[in-house]
């Protein structure tokens, strides 16, 4: 796989704690840490890839319907209703 150059802007205490990190010998670079942690950050977030991904395929499946096919209407009152029980 390629890989790519992105230039990003890091707070001053973030860079601190990335250095750390590079001089306790955690990482070999800077670079390294970065995309360490940027991996570790995604496979944090997977779930929330997930549910993107599903909604995604949700509003492409109501554009071919031609309508919403989840309908909401009324949820509200109804959670609101069952936390009262």
């Amino acid at each position: 796989m390629v890989s790519k150059i992105v230039p990003v802007r890091l707070k001053e205490q973030e860079l601190k704690q990335i250095d750390q990190l590079v001089e306790h010998g955690v990482f070999g670079s800077r670079s390294e840490a970065i995309r360490e942690l940027i991996k570790l950050g995604i496979e944090n977030l997977s779930q929330l890839f997930e549910v993107s991904r599903a909604l995604e395929k949700l509003f492409e499946l109501e554009k071919i319907e031609g309508k919403t096919l989840i309908d909401l209407s009324g949820a509200t009152e109804q959670l609101l209703e069952e936390r009262r029980r």
